[in-house]
């Protein structure tokens, strides 16, 4: 129970045994020894005043107004096994006096902080036939009635949940929680300690990192010095190709600018180095509390936790996007999903269409629990409870599911006096009851220059043919050339680089059978723009036999517009070219057909005919055999000759 309303309900328990002349019992000695007490408690001598009621009830066991107000001071003070023991003997010595509904509501709350369904749902019930008037404490017992009978059902269909703890160097902290990881689970990132919290203020929060090669994981590090300062880093987000990290960094007072308590700052990792963190601004951080931030995969938007005004609750979700000014979007409210209580650590998965979250808000376990929801035709469905054991009577905080919903990380923690004394990085199987609809995996590889092999910096853009629309948009690193790219189940996608000097490359996948995706890796060799150089565009379709240029081929041709425009130098010729299936005269005309197509919408997209020419090759130059299927697919294509 929250401490502010923990206060309100004793005073109001206090105040309603004032108002009452009529005890339980007829010991004018135990009277008198709680009266002394009430006075004592008016003058703030709660140690004096609790022996006075203790041995009040020992004169009469049955006085219910003292074990009533026993309990509450000593719920006051935190001592909640000695009140909980006193809320108990309240209810069996007047188990039906409206005047101590409040030990009910007592007894409700502490069962269920342990996990006690039963009796939680029963005392709850029995609060709520004794009529209370107060609104958010009905709210509160309603909500934990809906919870007690949640529980009950999930613990009966319980999933298969075998968390680990990661292994040695890791765990080596006192402290390490909400893991954050590449695309391709290489890379780990961490909020730890390096000293127990009860050492405040020397505990000091930072972020480490380590990295996974032949089979195990590297000694955590602080991730960088630009980034760990004398001050709290809280928890972070990385990017999928690991080159963009958004943190939280609270309570500043060197050279970062703050505009809250806690805000939100980006750093960007060039070859093996970030750079100087920088202020998300005003449209992402608030005069108010941000944190626990969830990037997508390509880093253009951004999850997050705030407790500023316009929101449902106390914490709520909010998102912010990356526009092609390079300027965050003034943060939204996820109002679909937030609830008027707290929602925490938003993680959104790889695929982009997944949310993974805690809330206190849905029915669950209690406390915190986790949850997912799925973005279909533009809307957020329903949160799906995780389900028992994912989610316990204990909060459940936050998780990092892979790309392919393979496995999870996440911390589990342990208490001891209502403070975290442990806190330990686990990894499992993640059960496909709770795994993402849409799984996905990723590619990635080296962009470099074709003659030099110079390592280069390109931007490369993956547009979803279906949707007409860009689904990621990277640059591989400027010193070593490196990209990442997610990949989602069911999806056709083209995959085109661009850096200005060199010839326009497009990859082609095509997902759309439903299958696993296995993990790819595909340097790109771009050439430098020279005479003579021929580039293929993969992502070009017909139908069979056909000239007509399909719809989801636009995007491809786009882009080719584009790298004319931005290239007013080049000239090139269109040449089509078919497999050896059928008459060789057909073949002809149809690869003719084919190229005049992208002839002609290049024209009408303004390009010049004068630099641009077509023409038709048939079978005559194969590109592979054509004794397989797959070398026949590669031979039906569309090629661009820089002339």
């Amino acid at each position: 129970m929250k401490k502010s309303i923990l206060l309100c309900f004793i005073i109001l328990i206090f105040n309603q045994l004032y108002a009452q002349n009529k005890y339980t019992t007829s010991s004018k000695k135990a009277i008198k020894l709680y009266e002394e007490a009430d006075e004592l408690l008016k003058n703030r001598r709660f140690k004096e005043a609790t022996g006075k009621l203790l041995k009040a009830t020992e004169v009469d066991d049955k006085f219910a107004e003292a074990h009533y107000k026993l309990a509450a001071t000593y719920q006051l003070f935190q001592q909640d096994e000695e009140a909980l023991k006193y809320y108990k003997k309240t209810a069996e010595v007047a188990p039906d006096n409206e005047k101590f509904k409040g030990a009910y509501y007592n007894l409700c709350l502490s069962y269920m902080s342990k996990g006690d369904y039963a009796n939680a749902q029963a005392t709850g019930e029995k609060f709520m036939a004794m009529k209370p008037t107060v609104p958010k404490y009905i709210e509160q017992v309603k909500k934990v009635i809906a919870d007690c009978q949640f529980a009950q059902e999930a613990i009966k269909k319980p999933l298969e949940f075998k968390p680990v703890a990661l292994s040695a160097p890791l765990n080596q902290l006192y402290l390490q929680y909400f893991p954050a990881l590449t695309g391709d689970q290489k890379t780990i990132i961490f909020t730890g300690r390096d000293k127990p919290i009860s050492n405040m203020p020397d505990s000091d929060e930072n972020l480490y990192e380590s990295t996974f090669a032949e089979g195990t994981w590297s000694r955590p590090k602080s991730i960088s010095n630009k980034i760990n300062s004398p001050e709290n880093e809280g928890t972070a987000s990385i990017s999928a190709d690991g080159k963009t990290l958004v943190f939280t960094s609270c309570d500043q007072r060197g050279g970062r600018k703050n505009f809250g308590q806690c805000d939100l700052f980006i750093s960007r990792k060039v070859g093996n180095e970030w750079s100087d963190p920088i202020n998300l601004g005003v449209n992402v951080n608030s005069t108010a509390w941000e944190s626990q931030p969830s990037l997508s995969a390509d880093g253009k938007t951004l999850f997050f936790i705030s407790n500023r005004g316009g929101g449902k609750g106390g914490r709520d979700i909010w998102v912010s996007r990356l526009g092609d000014d390079a300027k965050w979007s003034l943060a939204e409210n996820l109002s679909a999903i937030n609830t008027a209580m707290n929602e925490v650590s938003p993680f959104i998965h790889p695929n982009g269409k997944t949310l993974f979250f805690s809330s206190e808000g849905y029915p669950g376990l209690g406390g915190k629990d986790l949850f997912k929801t799925e973005l279909v035709n533009k809307e957020w469905t329903t949160p799906q409870n995780l389900g028992y054991p994912v989610n316990t009577y204990e909060d459940q905080l936050a998780l990092f599911i892979s790309a392919d919903g393979k496995k999870g990380y996440y911390s589990v923690e342990k208490l001891e006096n209502g403070m975290v004394k442990s806190s330990v990085l686990h990894i499992f199987d993640v059960p496909q009851e709770i795994a993402p609809t849409q799984k996905s995996n990723f590619v990635k590889g080296i962009v470099y220059d074709s003659k030099s092999k110079q390592k280069l910096e390109a931007k490369i853009d993956l547009f979803d043919l279906a949707e007409k629309s860009r689904a990621a948009s990277v640059s591989s690193d400027a010193q070593n050339g490196s990209y990442l790219l997610v990949l989602n189940q069911g999806a056709e996608y083209a995959l085109e680089v661009h850096r200005k000097g060199y010839a326009f490359k497009s990859l082609t996948f095509n997902y759309t059978e439903g299958k696993d995706i296995e993990p790819l890796e595909i340097d790109i060799a771009l050439d430098p723009i020279s005479q003579g150089t021929i580039f293929r565009l993969n992502n070009i379709f017909f139908d069979y036999n056909k000239y007509e240029i399909k719809e989801k081929s636009k995007t491809e041709l786009d882009e080719l517009v584009k790298f004319m425009q931005e290239n007013t130098e080049v000239r090139g010729e269109i040449s089509g070219h078919t497999d050896n299936i059928g008459v060789a005269e057909a073949n002809m005309t149809l690869s003719l057909n084919r190229a005049k197509a992208v002839y002609d919408y290049l024209l009408q997209a303004g390009i010049d005919a004068k630099r641009l020419t077509f023409k038709g090759y048939g079978a005559t130059k194969p590109d592979a055999s054509n004794d397989t299927d797959e070398g026949r697919a590669r031979n039906r294509r569309i090629e661009f000759k820089i002339l």
